[in-house]
């Protein structure tokens, strides 16, 4: 039998989505979950591909094929009237600021699919949903299941870093990009903070999907560039992330590693969603200042960690930072350490996503495996 698996983005069809060496520019190995269960469930005798290559035919097929979707809907409904293969999962990548239109599409989808999975729960989900979905739990498998030697032990630090790209999402609702900016300005007056990403010599992109061809959206992009040269000043939060920008992160571990502290805020707040930010900068050995998922707590040692929401601004939040000590520093530094090893990390590694693929194959084949 052949696994199918419909990926987050076009850029990853071909198997790409199993080339840990794809995505560079997004994150240290962020494909190694998937590359890993490809090797773990070709290991039990399944097969696993990316699901353009069901379309195409460039792959065999078997009799009890299933089709997992990471986001993707216009391929599961081909898939499933066209190929007869079993609908088994549908993954929700994106959190709903980010791009509406899949959460439009969301309850149609659960009808089709026999199991949806977010990392918010039901409730969370709720208002951006256009029906009743009940949602089955996983949390973003992360590449690394502890701390980077090297980097986490260097020693010189500067004080104040944060790694984003210059995006802007199409829903307001709880987002938290604008608050980076507001911190990024905070402390960029003060010659606090340096900021590494891509697209801050430019307008912010415009993140989610659109009825506009993308031929259109490139050359609004280009107009807004030229906008963005004439008025300079015309969006203060960016003209002072620009005067700090130092450029792009080759690496993050490496970049976050020559900082003591790092701007760490999720998209949006929302309920268990629980991103990649915070275990890149226990990772390196930087204390995350964290800000997004309000049940936080829940997921990672509040050791390991400064909760913004404990401050009641940037000032009070600069005076503490400064006023920690280097025994206190070490003491958040070798809790992220340890946490790694804690079965509170444990829904997060490669291998807990994989284990999820292996029951779905298990359930919906009918085979031991």
């Amino acid at each position: 039998m052949t696994l199918f698996i419909d990926p987050p983005s076009y850029h990853f069809e071909h198997d790409g989505l199993f080339d840990t060496g794809r995505a560079s520019m997004s994150g240290d190995r962020i494909l190694e979950p998937y590359s890993y269960l490809r090797a773990r469930l070709a290991g039990l005798g399944v097969a696993v591909h990316t699901a353009d290559l069901l379309e195409s035919g460039d792959v065999s097929r078997g009799r009890d094929d299933l089709f997992v979707s990471v986001g993707m809907r216009r391929r599961y409904r081909v898939a499933r009237d066209r190929y007869g293969v079993a609908l088994s999962a549908f993954f929700v990548p994106e959190c709903p600021i980010v791009n509406p239109p899949l959460y439009d599409d969301l309850f149609e989808a659960s009808l089709a699919f026999k199991r949806m999975y977010s990392f918010g729960g039901d409730e969370a989900m709720r208002p951006f949903l256009r029906g009743p979905i009940s949602f089955m739990p996983f949390r973003y498998p992360y590449p690394f299941s502890g701390v980077a030697e090297e980097p986490w032990a260097r020693g010189e630090r500067r004080f104040l870093v944060m790694i984003n790209a210059n995006k802007v999402p199409p829903l307001k609702t709880r987002e938290l990009y604008t608050e980076r900016l507001r911190a990024v300005r905070h402390f960029g007056v003060l010659g606090e903070i340096d900021l590494y990403g891509i697209g801050w010599h430019g307008p912010p992109y415009r993140l989610g999907e659109s009825w506009v061809p993308q031929p259109l959206r490139t050359l609004r992009y280009h107009v807004e560039g030229v906008i963005d040269r004439v008025l300079s000043d015309r969006d203060p939060l960016l003209t002072a992330s620009r005067r700090v920008y130092r450029g792009p992160a080759a690496s993050k571990s490496e970049t976050l590693s020559r900082y003591t502290f790092a701007i760490c805020f999720e998209n949006m707040v929302l309920e268990g969603w629980v991103t990649e930010k915070i275990f890149d900068c226990l990772r390196a050995g930087t204390v995350p200042v964290y800000l997004g998922a309000p049940d936080i707590d829940r997921w990672v040692w509040p050791e390991c960690f400064v909760d913004m929401r404990a401050f009641s601004g940037y000032d009070e939040l600069r005076e503490f930072l400064h006023g920690l000590s280097p025994r206190e520093i070490d003491t958040y530094r070798e809790a992220g350490r340890e946490y790694f090893a804690s079965e509170q990390f444990r829904p997060f590694t490669k291998e807990a996503f994989a284990e999820i693929f292996v029951e779905i194959v298990r359930e919906d084949a009918g085979i031991e495996l």
